[in-house]
């Protein structure tokens, strides 16, 4: 129904997702209206009014401008804090606009807009609200959190029922809109963690002492008390430090309230996204400043609900940013930043980088020093970023540590994917060093890396390890699990134990401090005295003496963060003796060391313990390079397949081949040429690349073959690692050094350019569309420089369909590194189907022998036998050989045309040679002529195999006698033609 000049139009409630696009408000907005939650419904003129109840002691008040011009469409004004945002609808406005669907007949006409209403005078400057009121509210959500902190420290968290969880979780939102920051985050995350996995928390709600995660449950309810009390002082009049302010409370910072920075360098190692506790948003990207050292970010904050019409800001990835201006706002490492000037943009270059290794810090030790240094503020993250130099990584066990020069280590988190994602960052290169956030894990010095400068081929590059948001620790490891880490890691036995005791008391907080007496903290105390800490025990042995329950929190909270700051003192840097005799460096992986293994196993046993999960990829190449390495060179050149199908034995081979010149290049040729899988091709242009470096005769032959497959190979993985290989020689000769090494570098900056753009696009596109696109152009582009980029779209990219497309993207730019990803994706394709049918793909494309196995498995399944047919037939002749075997021991799989199918697309000569082989090894065995008959039937699938093996069999089985001997001569002779068939 139109409205008059001047009247609000009538509407119905199936037109509101017309005026409010976000499903999410309107559903909170239709609660708020069911709820009874507005007051005082009125309508003048062209405008809409109520107040609706908030957390606050006063309603917000709500007001909604109609216009019908040029189209119908309402406007949202409101006092709640999201007006902050300037957003159409809030949540407030919604119910609102509910309200005059559902019943107009409620509002009272008035002859003026309500005072105070918000957007009902335009001309009118709105009145600002009194400090006074705001302070009252601050003050009253502070006194709910201390109430809270004191409830749940005294009775413990078995007395937690759902319906308290879910106050905790309205008082959180209620301390959001007090302008509560930090209290409100750290409600949410304890109101998710005793509710449990449902909500994201480790334990079912209610659930008995032990399956709750004590330690992060204790650190929580510390930072909430200490946020208190911190909080209550500064509203009875102490000033709070500007970085406490940001940190604690939050407050819009003006350009004239923030420090000006200029003559910045920044060069960005790291973006992300993430998405907070309380459903803020955060995109970051985070610099390090070549003049000064400093870790800087630039954030983009906004509510979930405005991010998805919100044009993302952009990443800087590849640039350096010089004499950028900006202005920085208080707060803790790294502080963020806003642009006034992005300087002159330039290419990320080896020079920039050299300077980022300059101003990276010298050592875990300074690295551990830093730590200390910024925990001495209980306000502070429990992270601080550092750019810090590290020699090699030392792979002991299921983790790794970053070493320095003086072999101090510092700790990586024991996280599968970020292993995967380095082992990709530092294959084929040398670890200069490392960028992240260090911090303590338990009693472990801990670095998660965001990014690594690495040395290789091509001079120095800056490679991202992992995305920030998966960066972020999500708790301390627990009880048995971290004490067996920290042992296995070299952790001293004075930090061991003080984790011990910190958990310990931990376990007390989740129980209850009713029942902390005597046997509690006797023990502990005595076990502080052995480290030397008598002040601390005397504390903890006086809190029992203290009749009531509550009056032991504050001190006991105390006890918990000293002994929290002692932790980081002892917690120094482990030893690893890295030139040491039972030390071995990794073949494939340069920068990486593992313990010396005492055994050599076959690929097929390293293959078994990987998949087992026993052994980690490093032990496993070093293994595989022991393996290639002992045979006869040989044996290399003849038996091309399957060795040059492995990806983990790519570098072994090139190092063997190098010298053997004019036989190296022509099985190089002879890979390249044959229907095979993309990993031997990928073999062979490391063979060709080698032999080319190597010198001598044949060096020239080499690279002159090289050339022509950056030129003509289809093959976009081929092309880019042969035109990378090309660069490489360019590079490293000699007469390269002057105008012919500029040329290469100034040919892959053109490259490298429009390799970023797409990345950033990729990264950053709001719309999985335009990122499928960037994704595509990547692909086709054929750089290997985009297979980081790649990778990130593979493991975090929201759609599902860009992931897929990258796992294909990444299988034909032949990063081999995936392999072991996609083989768990096809081994669970009970799990997830459609996961396992990308992997088959994908694992088709890659032609890397490692999944063979897998693949087979799922062949003799029977799923997707299409689909898996054509990926076994990728491989070429190195699958022949295991699904025949495969078929002989399965022989029902021979009367599937899938099956068939997949021997008719492969190479008819190959099939005939591995049949022919079969009927020489297995002649004269007793089923022999029952294998026959399956030959032949295989065979059929080319005239030429046909033939050969009807005549090597007739041959077998010539005088034979016996009912299934003749039957197999019978079929021989009908292949051939001698009898003709059904006779």
């Amino acid at each position: 129904m139109s409205a008059a000049p001047g009247e609000v139009q009538r509407i119905g409630a199936g037109e509101l997702r017309a005026f409010i696009q976000d499903a999410g408000e309107l559903k909170k907005g239709t609660l708020l209206y069911d709820g009874g939650q507005l007051l005082n419904l009125a309508r003048h003129e062209n405008k809409l009014f109520c107040e609706a109840r908030g957390s606050g002691a006063a309603p917000y008040k709500v007001t909604l401008v109609y216009t019908g011009s040029p189209a119908p469409a309402f406007k949202g004004r409101c006092t709640c804090p999201a007006r902050t945002f300037n957003t159409a609808f809030c949540k407030h406005a919604a119910a609102l606009l509910v309200a005059w669907a559902r019943a107009p007949e409620s509002f009272v006409v008035s002859d003026a807009a309500p005072p105070g209403a918000p957007g009902a005078d335009t001309a009118r400057k709105s009145v600002k609200k009194g400090s006074a009121n705001a302070q009252a509210l601050m003050k009253s959500g502070v006194e709910q959190v201390g109430t809270l902190v004191r409830e749940l420290a005294v009775a413990g968290v078995a007395a937690i029922g759902a319906d308290r969880i879910e106050q905790m979780e309205k008082l959180a939102e209620a301390l959001r809109e007090n302008r509560l920051r930090r209290l409100s985050a750290r409600t949410l995350d304890l109101a998710a963690l005793l509710r449990g996995p449902a909500a994201g928390g480790p334990q079912a709600t209610g659930a008995r002492r032990g399956a709750l995660p004590a330690v992060a449950y204790a650190n929580l309810m510390a930072d909430l008390l200490l946020t208190a009390r911190k909080l209550e002082k500064h509203l009875a009049g102490e000033p709070l430090d500007d970085r406490h302010v940001e940190e604690l409370v939050g407050k819009t910072w003006k350009a004239s309230d923030r420090k000006p920075a200029e003559g910045l360098t920044l060069v960005e190692y790291a973006f992300s996204t993430r998405t907070t506790s309380d459903d803020y948003v955060i995109r970051e990207s985070r610099f390090l400043d070549l003049e000064t050292g400093r870790h800087l970010s630039e954030k983009q904050i906004l509510p979930a609900f405005m991010a998805k019409r919100t044009e993302p800001k952009r990443s800087f990835a590849g640039e350096v940013l010089a004499g950028a201006r900006a202005t920085t706002y208080p707060g803790y490492p790294p502080l963020r930043l806003d642009f006034t000037d992005l300087g002159d943009k330039r290419p990320l270059d080896a020079g920039a980088l050299e300077a980022v290794l300059a101003r990276a810090l010298p050592d875990v030790g300074a690295a551990l020093a830093a730590l200390q240094e910024h925990r001495k503020d209980v306000f502070a993250p429990d992270l601080v970023p550092v750019a810090v130099r590290i020699d090699t990584l030392f792979a002991r066990g299921a983790r790794l540590s970053a070493v320095d020069d003086k072999g101090e280590a510092l700790h990586l988190p024991d996280d599968a994917a970020l292993e995967e994602r380095l082992a990709g960052s530092l294959r084929d290169a040398r670890l200069r060093a490392l960028l992240g956030d260090v911090g303590i894990d338990a009693a472990l010095p801990t670095l998660w890396p965001l990014a690594a400068v690495v040395e290789g081929p091509l001079g120095l590059e800056l490679r991202p390890v992992v995305e920030q948001g998966a960066a972020a620790r999500s708790g301390p490891l627990e009880g048995s699990a971290w004490n067996a880490a920290a042992r296995e890691a070299g952790a001293s036995p004075a930090a061991i134990a003080l984790g011990e005791v910190r958990e310990e008391l931990a376990e007390a907080l989740a129980t209850g401090l009713t029942g902390l007496g005597a046997r509690v903290t006797d023990p502990l105390a005595e076990r502080l005295r052995d480290l030397r800490l008598e002040k601390q025990a005397a504390l903890l042995q006086g809190l029992p003496q203290r009749p009531e329950p509550a009056d032991r929190l504050d001190d006991f909270i105390k006890l918990y963060q000293v002994l929290e700051m002692a932790l980081v003192r002892l917690a120094g840097a482990t030893h690893i003796d890295s030139v040491g005799e039972e030390i071995e460096r990794v073949p494939t992986y340069e920068s990486v060391t593992v313990a010396r293994p005492d055994e050599a196993l076959p690929p097929d046993e390293v293959a078994r313990r990987r998949a087992a999960g026993t052994m980690s990829r490093y032990v496993a190449a070093v293994h595989y390079a022991r393996y290639y390495a002992s045979l006869p060179a040989s044996e290399l050149v003849e038996s091309i397949f399957p060795l040059w199908a492995d990806g983990t034995a790519t570098p072994t081979i090139a190092r063997t081949f190098a010298p053997l010149g004019a036989e190296a290049i022509a099985a190089a040729e002879r890979a390249l040429t044959v229907k095979a899988g993309r990993v031997a091709k990928l073999t062979a242009v490391r063979v060709l690349q080698a032999v080319a470096l190597h010198g001598g005769a044949a060096s020239a032959d080499a690279a002159a073959m090289l050339g022509r497959v950056a030129e003509h190979a289809k093959d976009a993985g081929l092309r880019a690692l042969a035109r990378d290989a090309l660069d490489v020689l360019d590079v490293l000769d000699a007469r390269a050094a002057g105008p012919g090494g500029a040329a290469v570098r100034a040919r892959r900056a053109g490259r490298m350019e429009r390799v970023q753009e797409l990345a950033k696009a990729l990264g950053a596109a709001p719309n999985k569309e335009e990122r499928g696109e960037a994704l595509k152009a990547l692909a086709e582009l054929g750089d290997l420089s985009a297979l980081p980029a790649l990778r990130r779209a593979f493991y975090a990219d929201a759609a599902r369909g860009v992931r897929e497309e990258a796992a294909y993207a990444l299988a034909q730019l032949g990063d081999v590194e995936m392999v072991e990803t996609f083989v768990r994706m096809l081994a669970s394709r009970g799990e997830d189907e459609r996961e396992a049918k990308i992997a088959a793909y994908a694992l088709g494309y890659l032609g890397d022998v490692r999944g063979l196995s897998e693949l087979l498995s799922a062949y003799a399944e029977g799923y997707k036998p299409g689909i898996v047919a054509d990926a076994i037939r990728a491989f070429g002749p190195v699958a022949l050989a295991p699904l025949v075997e495969l078929i002989e021991a399965r022989p029902e799989i021979a009367k599937r045309a899938a099956a068939l199918d997949a021997l008719k697309k492969m190479d008819d000569t190959a099939v005939a040679g591995c049949l022919l082989e079969r009927v020489e090894a297995r002649r004269g065995d007793a089923d022999f002529p029952e294998r026959a008959q399956l030959y032949l039937k295989l065979a059929d699938v080319h005239p030429h195999s046909r033939r050969e093996v009807a005549s090597a069999v007739a041959a077998a089985l010539a005088g034979a006698e016996g009912k299934d001997a003749q039957a197999a001569l019978r079929a021989a002779q009908r292949a051939l033609g001698v009898v003709k068939r059904g006779k």
